[in-house]
């Protein structure tokens, strides 16, 4: 269960960032309706599982070959988580204006957010920074617990775009640039937060 539970935890955080996926989530949401939005989500969930998995397994065989160097991995990996957060908060603002949103059918929705989110390095980043920091999870993982762990990382990304998703529908009138560059400089602070605790606790 804790497996389970860290790993939902650090899959939520990591799609967090309100970006271009984010946008074009809302956009088709608003556009095409919830199925869309929740077909777009599921496309990054997806990108983001593999990522997860190979995070995992890169962090299996560190921890199998230099557990002694685990708190400068810790360390390492709280700067990373830093960066990112920081990155949310100051970073150029996401506009719906400057992101295509294109929409056909559902499956091309998915595939469409899939590729996007495959193809951004900062979210294996991001993966092996978060998952660096549970490394006590490592210490004896197998199938099952790579398992479990992926699984949970797939339902923490797919739990903040269903949310995405459904705030989009509540709040549609108030949605503005303003309002998503809100929601990332609170989501920055609270991942910057999290870097800055998993620093000052190694």
């Amino acid at each position: 269960m804790i497996t389970y539970l860290s790993g939902l935890l650090v899959g939520f955080l990591v799609a967090l960032p309100v970006g271009a996926i984010a946008i074009i989530c809302i956009n088709r949401t608003l556009e095409y309706g919830k199925i869309s939005g929740y077909f777009s989500g599921l496309g990054a969930a997806t990108a983001d599982l593999i990522y997860g998995l190979i995070a995992i397994y890169s962090l299996t065989a560190i921890s199998g070959q230099a557990l002694v160097n685990q708190p400068v991995l810790r360390l390492a990996g709280g700067l990373c988580i830093i960066f990112i957060g920081a990155r949310m908060m100051i970073g150029k603002k996401s506009s719906s204006e400057t992101v295509v949103v294109t929409h056909e059918t559902n499956i091309k929705d998915f595939i469409s957010t899939f590729l996007i989110t495959l193809s951004n390095p900062i979210t294996m980043i991001a993966f092996v920074a978060a998952l660096s920091n549970i490394n006590y999870l490592f210490q004896e993982i197998n199938f099952f617990h790579s398992s479990i762990l992926v699984l949970g990382i797939f339902s923490g990304s797919m739990l903040w775009w269903v949310i995405l998703v459904n705030i989009s529908l509540s709040f549609k009138k108030y949605l503005s640039n303003l309002f998503v560059r809100r929601i990332n400089i609170i989501s920055g602070l609270i991942i910057l937060c999290i870097g800055l605790y998993l620093i000052i606790s190694i």
